[in-house]
């Protein structure tokens, strides 16, 4: 499950005595999946399978969706399974927390009402930093009361009916009050050597009981939207039986960055699905490929279906779960704490964690024949030349884990765990943006908050070497007197925490284009974005006398140039500066793989209910959004300086392109959005990393200063608070823990900028109707007589093809300058961007995300005559994938 919050879904009747939904039998109550919006979705039937009986709900559900059944070999839009999401509670119930005891199979809890979690309102923890951060750590907390979870309820609780409210919870002790185990805590519990064998298949198609499904390519690559079915299956191979707590199938995304500056690994995950279907429960959950599957009975493999609610794997026995995922094409608002909307889409696969597992999959090069490389092994990630390092990744992996508890130390252990890893990049929605604000205006806008906190804390020290009461104002900065709210009944967290969300909730779109949407296009068409720079020349046109005579190979043989000589040569002096801007392309580059990749992953390759997803994306784009940029026009503007006289702006002697590659990456979440224009301009970043290292500094040493004053603070805040309050004074009243983690990203943001040569085409190959020189060489006469051929006339055929290509070249790409105005001109340079045939490398999509992005520009290299040097534009472009 996508961790979304959704509404209750019980099936069902509906209990008036205490509100609650019940079934009529525990293994009907749950009657869902995880999988996220899975529409249009073929139901498919094992031939071999009893009928099952289901709720008369269910039958309801069925009859409405899928009332058109006997036409099974028509369109699959005639024959549709709509997935619905379990309830919020029930992600809770089975997934927050591990059950641990002996606890009766037969003995089935249902989900909390929300009047009961009402009345057990839980608090706002306060955030914590860890190093590893798990993006999904919003939760509700859920705790079982005494009777089984159940209690009564009064009329006036009945009345009284809200959401549950959001808790936001730190990684906490192994134990909770109810002996559960929080499942953040998964991930840090120590590892046993077990007989446990557990082995996971990608299958191309859903999984059925009677018949083997072939295995899905080693090759594939998964999009936006994808369904990947399969199975897992669980061994013991001793001949003791094995106790586990709990079984987990999940699909989850983690970006890893590594910081050796610092010394810092931090690894975030970004996206983690659980299939509930496929994880162990008490309840009899369907599986959402529509297969019915009769749990206990033996496939054509001899595994049992299922496993058993005495959470025990006895031995020799082979037990299988069947799992769907649907990869998301965004991810939840609350992945990002900064409210970076490009934050929320789902990066493609980057790199390869090489510290993961004791350096497991170090061992991955690439093959330089292949582009890629693997262990070749099902389930290896595989590692293609996309420019990256060891110290970032960006990988998806279905993991399966069994958690139980060690005999010895009656502690929870992960009994075993596997892995099968995935190749995903994301369908073409990553292209500019429009409202988004400039990443200078969000570091101001942060900057300001900063030197505000840092202010407020100085005026505490004042006030402390001055013996004077510290109030809620010194606290704030601000004037709250005469307020409705007393002043020491303020709470500082809380205003600190509402501070941050008005400076993250300003990321989600520019203030300007944030008013009346008609006004908002009238804006954004005026308003266009574009890259300007300037080229400064300076050169002196030197004018010689006719009487000089020219030089030549045969100049030796004339008389000597001192007995004639000759009149003082006159220079003028030409300067000036030419603009060259571009608009900022809204069309993009297409995604380039490696080419057996590219051939595996055809869309013919694909399922048919794969197919149907690629179709439905492409549908969802309009054709001008879907064409790929091929060429794009440059103005540049000539003005002439006043103190020399007028004349021809200098020509162009050619015109390059290359393709910039920038990586930037930090060990902590990225509070701002990022652009080329920042991280290309390493002078204007660097400032900016000494301001805010600057910051951290300060912080550091007023830090430090607060903890050995803590005491003398404390005593003068509390003589202007109420007797009957009583408020520790804390340094995160001043800065916080996520404005001093904002602090620490800035300073630890590195980049890796690359330049590729080899991936568009010389702008003369790319002329149209362009004719093939030929590259014979003549005999050694013909040479010979070409060459003095060439000495006495100054042609030669090959000079006249350069010329007539030069002329081609100007006529169609580079133009001629047009007078406008007194000493200032005009000209239009054309770039087409041709791709190369041979890529060597792999052009992801562009992508930003919290700890890791990846950006892209054009860098167009023009060269003007007369050694006056080269004026070089970077404009920013989008890699997309759109094709397949």
């Amino acid at each position: 499950m996508h961790n979304e919050r959704k509404p209750r879904f019980e099936l069902g009747k509906q209990d008036s005595s205490t509100g609650r939904g019940r079934s009529s039998s525990p293994s009907l109550f749950f009657k869902s999946s995880s999988s996220s919006n899975l529409l249009r979705l073929r139901k498919v039937h094992s031939p071999n399978k009893e009928p099952r009986s289901t709720s008369s709900s269910r039958a309801t559900l069925d009859s409405l969706v899928c009332n058109k059944e006997q036409n099974s070999a028509s369109s699959s839009s005639s024959n549709m399974m709509v997935d619905v999401l379990p309830s919020f509670e029930l992600y809770n119930t089975l997934h927050r927390h591990i059950p641990q005891g002996n606890v009766n199979p037969d003995l089935h809890d249902y989900p909390p009402t929300y009047q009961e979690v009402q009345s057990r309102a839980p608090t706002l923890a306060p955030d914590s930093h860890e190093t590893t951060t798990t993006a999904n750590a919003s939760s509700t907390s859920l705790d079982n009361t005494a009777n089984g979870g159940r209690s009564s309820i009064s009329g006036d609780q009945l009345l009284n009916l809200e959401a549950l409210s959001t808790l936001h919870e730190p990684i906490q002790d192994d134990l909770g009050d109810t002996d559960n185990i929080y499942i953040d805590k998964l991930y840090s519990l120590p590892k046993l050597t077990t007989p446990i064998e557990i082995s996971i298949r990608v299958t191309k198609e859903p999984a059925v009981a009677d018949r083997k499904v072939d295995d899905e390519s080693i090759l594939k690559e998964y999009t936006s939207g994808d369904i990947i079915h399969g199975y897992v299956v669980i061994e013991n191979r001793s001949t003791q039986r094995q106790k586990f707590e709990m079984f987990y199938v999940t699909l989850e995304g983690r970006a890893t960055s590594v910081d050796r500056e610092c010394g810092k690994r931090t690894v975030k995950r970004f996206l983690r699905m659980v299939d509930i279907s496929a994880s162990w429960s008490y309840s009899n959950i369907d599986v959402s490929n529509g297969v019915s599957y009769v749990p206990g009975r033996r496939d054509f493999e001899n595994c049992v279906i299922g496993l058993n609610n005495s959470r025990v794997l006895e031995p020799h026995v082979r037990y299988k779960k069947y799992f769907m995922f649907k990869l998301p094409t965004h991810l939840l608002d609350v992945s990002c704490k900064h409210q970076q909307f490009s934050h929320c889409l789902v990066p493609p696969a980057f790199g390869i964690d090489v510290t993961k597992a004791s350096g497991k999959y170090s061992s991955i090069k690439v093959n330089p024949m292949l582009g890629y490389g693997h262990l070749g092994t099902k389930g290896s990630p595989i590692l293609t030349n996309d420019l990256s390092t060891d110290d970032v990744s960006i990988n998806y992996t279905i993991d399966t884990k069994v958690v139980g508890k060690d005999s010895k130390s009656k502690k929870l252990n992960i009994l075993k765990e596997r892995e099968y890893n995935l190749r995903f990049i994301p369908f073409g929605f990553c292209r500019p943006f429009s409202g988004e604000r400039a990443p200078l205006n969000q570091l101001q806008d942060m900057t300001k908050l900063i030197q505000e906190r840092l202010e407020a804390l100085k005026k505490v020290f004042k006030r402390l070497n001055a013996n004077e009461c510290i109030t809620s104002e010194d606290l704030h900065n601000t004037d709250v007197s005469g307020t409705a709210v007393d002043p020491t009944d303020v709470d500082s967290e809380d205003i600190m925490r509402r501070k941050l969300d008005q400076l993250y909730v300003s990321n989600r779109v520019d203030p300007v284009c944030s008013s009346f949407p008609l006004r908002n296009s009238k804006i954004n068409k005026d308003k266009d974005k574009k890259v300007e720079v300037e080229f400064k020349y300076n050169y002196k046109d030197k004018q010689k006398s006719a009487n000089k005579l020219k030089k030549g190979i045969f100049g030796g043989f004339g008389p000597s140039t001192q007995s004639h000589p000759t009149q003082p040569t006159t220079s003028s002096k030409k300067s000036g500066i030419i603009i060259i801007s571009s608009k900022i392309p809204e069309r993009g580059l297409p995604y380039v793989e490696p080419s057996l990749l590219k051939k595996t992953n055809k869309l013919e390759t694909k399922s048919e209910q794969n197919q149907e997803n690629w179709y439905n994306l492409q549908a969802s784009l309009p054709d001008k959004e879907k064409e790929i940029l091929s060429s794009f026009d440059i103005g540049l503007r000539c003005i002439q300086a006043n103190n020399c006289e007028s004349h021809l702006p200098p020509q162009i002697q050619a015109v390059t392109t290359e393709l910039v590659c920038i990586t930037a990456k930090s060990i902590n979440s990225i509070p701002i959005k990022l652009d080329a224009d920042l991280l290309l301009k390493k002078e204007r970043l660097d400032d900016i990393q000494k301001v805010f290292k600057a910051f951290k500094a300060e912080s550091l040493e007023l830090k430090a200063k607060f903890e050995e004053n803590f005491e003398q603070l404390n005593e003068l805040f509390s003589k202007s608070r109420r007797s009957s309050i009583h408020q520790e004074l804390k340094f995160t009243d001043f800065l916080s823990e996520q404005l001093t983690t904002n602090i620490e990203s800035i300073c630890t943001l590195r980049t890796d900028i690359r330049s590729l040569h080899n991936i568009f085409k010389k702008q003369s190959h790319t002329l149209e109707n362009e004719e093939k020189i030929s590259d014979s060489t003549p005999n050694k006469s013909a040479s010979t007589a070409s060459i003095l051929s060439s000495t006495f006339s100054g042609s030669s055929s090959s000079s006249s093809v350069h010329a007539s290509t030069a002329e081609r070249l100007k006529k169609q790409l580079l133009h001629e300058w047009v007078k406008t105005d007194d000493g200032e001109y005009e000209r239009t340079v054309t770039v087409n961007l041709h791709m190369s045939d041979d890529i060597k490398e792999t052009l992801i999509p562009t992508f930003e995300s919290c700890l890791i992005s990846r950006l892209y520009c054009i860098r167009v290299n023009i060269k003007f005559e007369g050694q006056l040097g080269v004026a070089t534009v970077d404009i920013p472009v989008q890699i997309r994938m759109l094709e397949s």
